[in-house]
């Protein structure tokens, strides 16, 4: 049995991964035992109805067999994370997985070093229509043939969580799984709507459409053969999210390349930067 320990109670992740592994009846080998958060109403709902301990992290550490960080502000994960990773407990932390590329690549390499299998980060990158977006700029991409496209996404640039970081990697997640993990540069803007982009490959560009209390996430990909254009939907974004985490406890197999983990903090900052200065940004 794999005891786990969530932390960060107040995002609506945390009730429905304690009700996934604890109330589903999907998983007799995996029990959320221990959640904590800032929010301790939302904790106490969490205790109550799937019936799991309240515990402060630290207290956490020795009592859970892995860890998930589902705390609202992207800011807070790698500290959070980060000594469970120390103490060799599989780790899944929610996106982003960290607001600086600098501490990401830090915790993820600290996870490498130590050969803990860690993932995270958007749900976005794990649903049907990301995945189908996926498989026409592959098919595209292997005859010569992909031209570009075109990606957008909510962000909600005033919050308490992190600003721009606490939505932004739900887009930059759905087109990096869609068009590669390889950019070289994005130039941004600010707008009335949200923030607009280009995502520069060696050989194509893709938009980046950020929107700004609209709540519609979607891909088009533009091929020599034709377009292919889908709205995305989330509805069972939690489902396979878990599931993937699952994989991951049984077999210590991390989903996703590390530096695919960390690639996406890295273009969220390259982002922030460009439309901050108005200049060409280089993704580091």
């Amino acid at each position: 049995m794999f005891r786990v320990g969530i932390i960060g109670s107040e995002n609506s992740h945390a009730m429905a991964f304690s009700e996934l592994y604890n109330l589903s009846g999907a998983y007799d080998d995996i029990r959320v035992a221990a959640v904590w958060g800032e929010d301790g109403e939302a904790s106490r709902k969490i205790a109550e109805k799937c019936g799991v301990q309240i515990v402060r992290p630290e207290e956490m550490l020795g009592a859970v067999d892995a860890v998930m960080v589902t705390s609202r502000n992207g800011a807070l994960h790698a500290g959070y994370a980060r000594p469970f990773i120390e103490a060799g407990k599989p780790a899944f932390i929610d996106k982003p997985i960290a607001n600086d590329g600098r501490e990401a690549a830090s915790l993820i390499g600290l996870a490498v070093e130590r050969h803990v299998p860690v993932m995270g980060g958007s749900s976005l990158k794990l649903v049907d229509g990301t995945l189908a977006a996926k498989a026409f700029a592959d098919e595209q991409k292997a005859k010569g043939g992909l031209l570009g496209g075109f990606v957008y996404a909510p962000v909600s640039m005033e919050n308490p969580y992190g600003g721009f970081y606490f939505y932004a990697s739900h887009l930059v997640e759905t087109a990096l799984t869609v068009f590669g993990y390889d950019p070289a540069f994005v130039s941004a803007a600010r707008t009335k709507a949200g923030v607009s982009c280009t995502l520069e490959y060696a050989d194509f560009c893709v938009s980046l459409c950020y929107t700004d209390g609209v709540y519609n996430y979607g891909a088009t990909v533009l091929g020599k053969e034709g377009a292919f254009m889908r709205a995305i939907t989330l509805e069972d974004a939690y489902a396979r999210e878990g599931a993937h985490f699952a994989a991951m406890l049984r077999t210590g197999d991390m989903p996703q390349p590390a530096q695919d983990i960390v690639k996406p903090v890295l273009v969220l900052n390259a982002i922030e930067k460009a439309y901050e200065t108005g200049e060409r940004r280089e993704i580091g």
